[in-house]
């Protein structure tokens, strides 16, 4: 049963949330929400999940996996939004079907009829709500019980929570010695062995591949078969460098094992975490279609949908960027709604459908963002950029260049300097250098700490390296490296980053034609020791749309916004000519040289 969309009101860190599932033709996109943790990501899974249980209840009334006239997700004033009275929520399915839910923090009857502030989306729900309550749920299967019974009995629907986990084998002799068995189907109406709710399945999952292995046989006259359904193909996405199959071994030693040669078999309980939680998703998906009253002959006719709740969990840097990715890719009529703190993760989604074959929503707001917004990515990339490789291809880098070398602190300072050249008329001092993305202020004082190794190399370029206004690095030289901080302009609304060198009128313009792209906080009042003070209105730029606004601004700015940026060039300009030649007076800014590098300290230039 497809997710066609979620709203989410009030409810604990989210303020306003709406998603709308896409779907390219009949066929559904993969989904991913990402968040810092608290943020909200398994609070907008689990009304998903709440609705799903509901809708296979009343599908399999005699098999319920939550008690009679309960619901999976708790509805409790703790998740009210802090300084708010009430929260609601509404899950929509395919099909015009649809559940959700309203709580007050105290009895509808105390409210104006409507609540303010109450979405649009919820004013039949209000009005349906008795007066002495203070919660609500709704939903609109009870009505259409033909239309829910038939979407959930040809869908696969499945959720895997954060905590689920196999034992493995060295645990327990039990899980080294399971033999897979017969499936015990029940065939009467209203129960079935499908579970929506998928902590621990492996076991089922062997008992339903010998199923499908021994029905095989009989089909083909007992010869050996190893390759059910479409199950063997996610080994071999699993291990694309060798031949693997499934196994089970005879009536005596029933083990489900996989086998990558002839010598090489590894019972399925022996596996590594990581690809046992991959089978365990991917098998599951095929297993729940298999039982359901779908016809089923390979991965593609499998519809329905999969909710993974941190689905790189376990898994490997190879299994999150290239497997996990590519298994998805199997099933292109599974809906897939998952979670996940991964860079990798998102990059392998990118490499593998592309950027417009999946949407990432960031939680709380729920904004749509791109995969190079993804904040987890630059703090993860900056920690591989620390590392000896990061050192070595920055040796690399000085040593082969031809020119002086300039590093930044970002690769949007890089964006806005080569625009602001073209705009200026400064293109030749760019000629002149070789304009670098140093990667944040850490990585510029790893480069420092380099010219221990490198300075005094016959033939190394002048390496210059330029601060944000804010790290007030002073003016400070060693040999051929030289590092200071952009002039700050006290005068401009944003303190930090390059950003600083635009003007107020530039920056208006922005915030005009995108205003998720700059927070302001406006001049506020605060007390201190007994002192009212005032605190000036502070405007800094939202670091999920950063990118966003270097794109608009190199895009639609003119030479009276970069105008400020002369002094980068001024700057350049004088560093390159006195490492070409003994300066003179006024040719270069004052500085302090640094101790020679066995000291390895650079000291801030005097006042």
């Amino acid at each position: 049963m497809y997710v066609k969309r979620l709203r989410i009101v009030n409810y604990g860190p989210i303020d306003q949330l709406d998603i709308a599932f896409p779907f390219e033709g009949d066929k559904p996109k993969p989904v991913i929400l990402v968040g810092e943790n608290g943020s909200g990501k398994s609070i907008a899974l689990s009304h998903i999940v709440n609705g799903l249980t509901i809708a296979k209840d009343e599908t399999y009334p005699d098999s319920p996996e939550v008690a009679q006239n309960m619901v999976y997700k708790v509805r409790s004033d703790s998740y009210i939004k802090s300084r708010c009275d009430f929260y609601c929520a509404r899950v929509d399915f395919e099909g015009g079907l649809f559940t959700g839910e309203i709580r007050l923090a105290r009895d509808k009857r105390e409210y104006p009829d409507p609540h303010p502030g109450m979405s649009s989306f919820m004013a039949d729900s209000w009005k349906e709500m008795p007066p002495d309550s203070q919660d609500h749920f709704f939903v609109n299967f009870h009505n259409r019980e033909n239309a829910v019974k038939k979407l959930m009995s040809n869908r696969c629907a499945l959720f895997f929570p954060p905590n689920r986990f196999e034992d493995p084998a060295w645990l327990n002799e039990i899980n080294l010695n399971s033999h897979a068995t017969y499936m015990d189907l029940p065939n009467i109406k209203g129960r079935t062995i499908r579970r929506l709710i998928n902590y621990s399945s492996l076991r089922e999952n062997q008992n339903w591949l010998f199923d499908i292995m021994f029905d095989r046989a009989l089909e083909f006259g007992f010869q050996p078969i190893r390759d059910p359904e479409d199950s063997s193909r996610i080994l071999e996405v699993m291990r694309p460098m060798s031949y693997a199959r499934f196994r089970v071994g005879g009536r005596l030693d029933r083990v489900l094992s996989v086998e990558t040669n002839p010598e090489l078999i590894t019972p399925v309980f022996q596996l590594s975490t990581g690809e046992t939680a991959l089978l365990n998703v991917f098998l599951s998906i095929l297993r729940d279609y298999d039982l359901s009253d779908a016809k089923l002959t390979e991965a593609e006719d499998v519809r329905g949908v999969s909710i993974i709740d941190e689905v790189d969990l376990h898994l490997h840097a190879i299994h999150q960027y290239e497997v996990l990715p590519s298994l998805m890719r199997m099933f292109p009529n599974v809906q897939f709604i998952v979670t996940t703190h991964s860079p990798l993760f998102v990059l392998g989604m990118n490499r593998v459908f592309g950027e417009q074959g999946f949407v990432i929503h960031r939680l709380p707001s729920g904004n749509q963002i791109s995969p190079e917004e993804f904040s987890e990515f630059e703090s993860a990339y900056q920690a591989f950029r620390r590392t000896r490789k990061f050192a070595a291809d920055i040796r690399t880098e000085i040593e082969g260049a031809k020119k002086p070398v300039v590093f930044m602190e970002g690769k949007t300072d890089v964006a806005y300097v080569t625009k602001a050249a073209r705009l200026l008329g400064r293109v030749s001092i760019l000629g002149a250098i070789e304009l670098s993305n140093g990667s944040g202020f850490g990585d510029l004082n790893n480069i420092w700490k380099t010219r221990t190794v490198l300075d005094g190399r016959a033939g190394l370029e002048r390496v210059i390296l330029l601060y944000d206004c804010e790290r007030n690095e002073g003016a400070c030289e060693c040999g051929s490296f030289f590092k200071t901080s952009i002039t700050k302009h006290d005068s401009h609304p944003i303190e930090t980053g390059i950003e600083n060198l635009f003007p107020k009128s530039t920056l208006e313009k922005a915030r005009t034609h995108m205003p998720e792209s700059i927070d302001v906080v406006g001049e506020h009042a605060k007390t201190v020791h007994g002192t009212t003070i005032r605190v000036p209105e502070k405007w800094r730029v939202n670091k999920d749309e950063k990118t966003n606004l270097c794109d608009w601004l190199c895009e639609n700015g003119g030479a009276d916004d970069f105008q400020y940026f002369g002094v980068i060039f001024d700057l350049i300009e004088r560093l390159v000519s006195a490492g070409c030649a003994k300066p003179t007076a006024g040719t270069a800014p004052a500085v302090v040289k640094a101790p020679e590098p066995n000291d390895g300290v650079a000291r801030p230039a005097a006042g």
